[in-house]
C-alpha cells in the first residue's frame, strides 16, 4: 500500500525569471515541497490571494521589486495574511533592510548566493517554526548588537510618537507619514525632534538602528 507524502506548498514573489526558475526547478527536485505559484510583481500575487482560497505555506520573498520595495509587501501581507511564513531570498544583505525585514515579521533571511542546499533546509527550518539566515547576515546581526553595546533605558515615548517611528522603521518618507497619521508635515517634524530627543539620536538613521535594536517598536 502506497503512502502519500504531505507537500509543503511554495510559492515565489522574483521578478527575475531566471532565478525563479532556478527555484522552481529545486523546489521540484524535493518530495515534500511543491512550488505551486511563481509571480513576478506583487500586483500578480495579491490579485491571486484576492480571488482565490489559495494560500503557501512559505513565501519565498525577493526584496528588488519592480515599482515597488519588497518591504513594503511583506508589511502588507503580515497585515493581510499574518500566518503565511515569508522567507527573503534577495541579494541585499545591508544591515538595515535586514533588520527591517526581520522586525516587519519575516520568518528568514536568506541572500541569493546562498548554496542550494542551505536554501533548502532554510525553507524546511522556516516550516518548522525556526528562524532561516544565512551565515553572513547572522554574523552582520550578531556585531550589529555588539558594536552598539548593551541596550540602555529610554524615555517612554508618547502613543503619536510611536506611531511615527514604526512609520519611519517601515521606510515611509515625512510627506507619507503625515498623510498616513493625517497631520501636517510639520507635526510629523515636531514628533521626530521629540523621538530623536528621548533615544538621544541625531538621525533617522540611527532611530531606526535604535528602535529596532531596543524592540521598541
Amino acid at each position: 500500500m502506497s503512502t502519500t507524502i504531505a507537500t509543503t506548498q511554495i510559492w515565489i514573489l522574483e521578478d527575475h525569471a531566471i532565478f525563479a526558475k532556478q527555484m522552481r526547478r529545486l523546489i521540484a527536485g524535493e518530495p515534500d515541497l511543491d512550488c505551486t505559484h511563481h509571480f513576478s510583481s506583487p500586483d500578480e500575487l495579491f490579485e491571486k490571494l484576492r480571488f482565490t482560497n489559495e494560500r503557501p505555506d512559505v513565501l519565498l520573498l525577493d526584496l528588488g521589486l519592480p515599482r515597488r520595495d519588497g518591504l513594503e509587501v511583506l508589511c502588507d501581507l503580515r497585515k493581510a495574511l499574518p500566518d503565511i511564513k515569508v522567507l527573503i531570498l534577495s541579494a541585499f544583505d545591508d544591515r538595515e533592510r535586514v533588520y527591517r525585514a526581520i522586525c516587519n515579521g519575516a520568518s528568514g533571511y536568506l541572500l541569493k548566493t546562498a548554496d542550494p542546499d542551505e536554501i533548502l533546509q532554510g525553507i524546511r527550518d522556516v516550516i518548522h517554526g525556526a528562524a532561516a539566515l544565512s551565515s553572513s547576515i547572522a554574523t552582520m546581526i550578531l556585531q550589529g548588537f555588539a558594536k552598539h553595546g548593551p541596550v540602555e533605558q529610554v524615555e517612554t515615548l508618547t502613543t503619536r510618537e510611536e506611531e511615527v517611528l514604526r512609520a519611519l522603521v517601515k521606510g515611509y518618507i515625512k510627506k507619507e507619514i503625515a498623510d498616513q497619521l493625517e497631520i501636517s508635515q510639520h507635526t510629523v517634524d515636531m514628533h521626530l525632534r521629540s523621538v530623536y530627543r528621548k533615544l538621544h539620536v541625531r538621525s533617522q538613521t540611527e532611530a531606526v538602528s535604535k528602535a529596532l535594536r531596543q524592540g521598541l517598536v
